[in-house]
């Protein structure tokens, strides 16, 4: 490390006596012409000492008298050794993607092109709603995807779900919500900490009968099971939000995972007016890519236009610019077919190897879609094996309160160590 200057010296020389109380409060200092003259430097060196001393309050200069030094509160320093435990963060082997699920040499090139061609772009701030082009390119996709009809200025950009949740109720003054069990709880406690009333119900009739601000649901892929809500419970939905002037959330995470049914439309596509779509990229691209879009109804975007300017936009442009033109270029569409592919062969090697150990112990569910098993046990004792086991491989799962179930994701797994995860992960139920 180099040594530091000599200004910085007599800097460091001066505080230090000021805070010993050798240079007393409204003690008047050398000249600097006279201190420079004495330690043998330069006045210059002299002066941006003093001036520095000056700026962060510790002396003042009197027009035709000098330097003075304040009268400041000296705090007694205290060292103490402090030794902070890390934070144990160890992702999940299973609760990640495979190589082959990223188009990762397409993508290099989509970085490259806008690194190339629009470094003017770069320069600029973010827009607080999102890039235009990545926003006008979300709006193609899903009308044509999801037949999600809406103006390009109701898509709200956001680092995660999380983060747009912070954006829907910091424009709106509502008081609570209701949701189907299990929670997804990186959803719910977002609404924890605004202090809502939380509404749970266990069945989708349940929650026809209560009025709330909020529901939280899933509709075309229902947390855990997978499940699709039917096109008459949908029609029951939208006539419960306008009865109770309510808002539904459609967390459209996962609408892709479906291996034996066609993708089917979503809610927002029957109700403009009530519905908040939020959609995002980290499942049908990287788990690390934290952006995710929520397309606000014209009543709630007009609030939006209002108080936009509290929110900064957390996702960088570099990326949004990157995902805009991987989409443009039809990237993004050929790797949503590729991908919907690789899933399907992965779900069907993993339930063909669970089938040589099933038994009346447990049954599985979230078979036709998702990126996970939902494992039905009849004991408790099986339940508690088969998440000893999941330790045993720091594999990452789910217990669903109040009962002997385990909600397990695969995502991660490789094709050829299915076998052996299934046998290690069954083993002694």
């Amino acid at each position: 490390m180099s040594e530091k200057r000599l200004y910085e010296q007599v800097y460091d020389a001066i505080k230090e006596n000021i805070l010993n109380d050798y240079y007393k409060a409204h003690t008047k200092l050398e000249s600097i012409r006279n201190y420079a003259k004495k330690h043998n430097i330069s006045t210059t060196t002299v002066e941006k000492a003093y001036n520095q001393l000056a700026v962060e309050g510790y002396i003042a200069s009197r027009p035709r008298s000098g330097y003075y030094v304040t009268d400041i509160t000296k705090i007694k320093k205290q060292f103490q050794s402090v030794t902070l435990t890390p934070i144990a963060y160890h992702p999940h082997p299973n609760d990640r993607i495979t190589p082959c699920m990223f188009e990762t040499k397409a993508y290099k090139k989509t970085v490259n092109h806008v690194l190339n061609y629009d470094t003017e772009t770069l320069l600029s701030p973010c827009h607080p709603s999102g890039e235009p082009r990545l926003r006008e390119q979300i709006q193609r996709f899903l009308r044509e995807e999801r037949n999600v009809l809406c103006d390009v200025n109701q898509i709200v950009v956001g680092a995660g779900i999380q983060s747009l949740l912070h954006i829907l109720l910091g424009i709106t003054q509502n008081n609570n919500v209701m949701y189907l069990t299990p929670e997804f709880t990186k959803a719910i406690n977002i609404f924890r900490q605004y202090q809502y009333t939380l509404i749970e119900k266990a069945s989708f009739l349940d929650l026809l009968n209560t009025p709330s601000d909020f529901l939280y649901i899933s509709p075309s892929n229902m947390y855990p099971s997978g499940e699709i809500l039917k096109v008459s419970d949908r029609n029951k939905l939208i006539t419960w939000a306008h009865d109770y002037d309510a808002y539904i959330i459609e967390d459209d995470y996962n609408y892709l995972m479906r291996y034996n049914s066609q993708v089917i439309p979503a809610i927002q596509s029957f109700d403009e007016s009530h519905v908040i779509y939020i959609g995002s990229f980290s499942k049908t691209l990287l788990p690390s890519l934290r952006m995710s879009y929520m397309v606000l109804p014209p009543k709630l975007y007009a609030l939006y236009q209002k108080k936009y300017f509290n929110f900064a936009q957390g996702v960088s442009k570099l990326e949004q610019l990157s995902i805009a033109y991987f989409m443009e270029s039809g990237l993004y569409y050929r790797h949503l077919k590729k991908l919907s592919k690789l899933y399907k062969d992965k779900n069907e090697i993993l339930l063909h190897e669970i089938a040589h150990y099933q038994s009346d112990q447990f049954t599985i569910r979230s078979t036709d879609a998702n990126l996970h098993l939902v494992f039905d046990f009849k004991q408790k004792k099986d339940c508690q094996t088969f998440i000893k086991n999941c330790h045993n491989l720091s594999y990452k799962y789910q217990k669903i309160i109040g009962t002997n179930s385990i909600i397990f994701p695969y995502s991660g797994i490789e094709n050829t160590a299915i076998p052996k995860i299934t046998k290690a992960l069954l083993k002694n139920i």
